[in-house]
């Protein structure tokens, strides 16, 4: 995937990211049944900032950044609901541009996957017009990933001297986002925590391992305070409402929360993505076929193979360095996604506490895997099937994007 030059963007892109743009704002204009969470958080946001970080240490399980830009928000514009509600539209646009402004400088089927998946999300378009973190959540991350691929990609292509100007500025920027994110949400934590933890292996996005360990520092004390201030074990029992499964339910929550696919559903429309994800799997999973060995250098083999070919693939990356291993982008945001889910699945053993809105800290990294699945279905069965797939994905999320907003 070789860049096309930094922030080209043809018409075709200005009408998709405007349809998408269009499309989000779908919550803003239906009417709607004001939720009783968005209730509850103009409550905690109608306080002084003082009185806000108090409120939020003993009455809510999450940090309290959204509270407290909710409230200068609200100092602007006021405190009423279609008014807030533009402040996660907002944050919802800020999602989008971060795939174009690292995106579009790629082949534009590696913007318009990702970006269609991401836009027509049911749960990120509901929340897109609703005063709750989670389009704030998606944002951050968004940029938390892209940084981190870019800071990959730039970091390890030392060949390119012209390229590693700019790597101070995108540190800054993950690093600052990456703070964000984790005083946002505490899923918003765990997901930089695990992307820190990666990088304590690799050292692509710093050499030195000292940002990491400050920034993980920084994450720490809002829940240290909440533990020796606050009501934490308290209002995680507040959770008491979610019944999951362990691992059955908490795949499903990932799922609906990032896919149109659930393990088990009678809803026309997630049987529908299930078969066509089912579909997109084998075809993108499927070895390449043989072919004459051209004068250049032969690609690497796909992520596929090597979950294709078993055994003897594992045996083969067995023996490459861990490092090696995570260098491949896929393997790096199937793991991170991956990380996400284990430690869900452990805790809901514990304690019922998932819930499919909490994965959308995952919705970026997942949407950058769709666009890899249908670049292999177009490498092996042409465009046009990429395509189709990509619509028939798209019109299932507008279905249960149609059927999320007619809920309260």
């Amino acid at each position: 995937m070789k860049p096309r030059g930094f922030l080209v963007l043809p018409g075709s892109v200005v009408l998709l990211v405007a349809a998408v743009a269009f499309h989000l704002s779908k919550g803003l204009r239906v009417a709607r049944v004001d939720h009783p969470d968005e209730i509850w958080t103009l409550g905690a946001i109608n306080r002084s900032f003082d009185q806000i970080i108090a409120f939020v240490l003993g009455e809510d399980n999450h940090p309290p950044l959204y509270y407290m830009v909710a409230k200068a928000w609200s100092a602007l514009v006021g405190l009423s609901i279609p008014q807030v509600r533009l402040l996660s539209y907002g944050f919802a646009l800020l999602a989008v541009a971060c795939f174009v402004v690292f995106h579009a400088r790629y082949r534009l089927i590696s913007l318009f996957v990702p970006l269609l998946l991401l836009g027509t999300n049911p749960l990120f378009t509901y929340y897109a017009a609703t005063i709750r973190p989670y389009a704030m959540v998606v944002a951050l991350a968004s940029i938390v990933t892209l940084s981190a691929l870019l800071l990959r990609e730039r970091g390890s292509d030392r060949s390119r001297p012209e390229l590693q100007g700019d790597l101070p500025m995108i540190r800054t920027i993950f690093y600052g986002a990456g703070l964000l994110l984790g005083l946002t949400h505490y899923y918003g934590t765990l997901y930089v925590a695990i992307l820190l933890a990666i990088d304590a292996i690799e050292r692509r996005i710093s050499r030195s391992r000292l940002p990491g360990i400050g920034l993980f520092s920084l994450l720490l004390i809002w829940p240290v305070m909440q533990k020796l201030f606050g009501t934490l074990e308290r209002q995680a029992e507040s959770n008491q409402w979610v019944n999951v499964l362990p691992f059955i339910s908490t795949l499903n929550n990932l799922l609906m929360g990032n896919f149109p696919v659930v393990v088990l559903s009678r809803q026309p429309a997630y049987l529908f993505a299930s078969v066509v994800f089912a579909a997109l799997v084998v075809a993108a999973f499927r070895p390449p076929r043989s072919h004459r060995a051209g004068p250049s250098q032969p690609s690497p083999p796909p992520f596929g193979t090597f979950l294709w070919n078993g055994p003897e693939a594992l045996a083969l990356t067995s023996v490459r360095p861990l490092r090696e291993v995570l260098a491949d982008r896929r393997i790096y945001l199937v793991l991170i996604v991956g990380l996400v889910y284990l430690f869900s699945a452990l805790v809901d053993l514990a304690m019922p506490f998932s819930t499919p809105y909490y994965f959308l800290v995952c919705l970026p990294a997942t949407a950058l895997l769709f666009e890899t699945l249908c670049q292999a279905i177009e490498r092996r069965l042409g465009i046009w099937p990429a395509l189709l797939v990509l619509a028939g994905v798209v019109v299932c999320q507008l279905i249960l994007t149609q059927q999320r907003l007619a809920l309260p």
